[in-house]
């Protein structure tokens, strides 16, 4: 398996917004930040996903700013983006992040054949989280499969929209 330089998996993500184009990869900007409950109880059976109480959505204050205090979030990205035949895709937070106490949890498989707006959860470890709206989160990097699949990603979340 090889890592896709920057510029390939570019061509994979509906712009706007802009990526920044890095070496292995591209950055990535946010369009929804939901915060979940931390005495949530989540049911996974099936087609049904539910978590009670339901996830809170969070938004930009006046200035531009999240802030976001100590929890766990649902980041979703904001641009669609359609992993090829080829490739699977995995999606890092930016190191800065990670610097300054900002603990993703592992990133998911994105499937061969998968297309839409993912999301990410993150843990955030310090008292709060001030980030601009403007700020890229994360990184999405692909890798070659051995071959094309025969069977592309037809899962629940295949599609996947913003919430808005």
């Amino acid at each position: 398996m090889s890592v896709w330089i920057g510029e390939e998996v570019a061509k994979y993500i509906e712009q706007p917004p802009e990526v920044k184009i890095n070496p292995n990869g591209v950055d990535l900007k946010v369009s929804e930040i939901w915060k979940l409950p931390e005495e949530g109880i989540v049911t996974i059976h099936g087609k049904e996903r539910t978590i009670t109480p339901e996830k809170m959505k969070m938004e930009p204050m006046d200035d531009g700013f999240y802030y976001l205090p100590k929890g766990t979030y649902e980041i979703r990205i904001a641009n669609k983006v359609t992993i090829p035949k080829n490739a699977v895709g995995f999606l890092f937070p930016r190191t800065t992040f990670n610097r300054f106490g900002v603990i993703k949890s592992e990133t998911g498989i994105w499937d061969s054949g998968y297309s839409g707006y993912g999301t990410q959860t993150v843990r955030i470890t310090v008292q709060e989280l001030r980030v601009h709206k403007d700020e890229y989160w994360f990184q999405l990097t692909f890798m070659d499969t051995k071959g094309e699949v025969n069977q592309l990603y037809e899962g629940h979340w295949q599609g996947e929209k913003p919430r808005e």
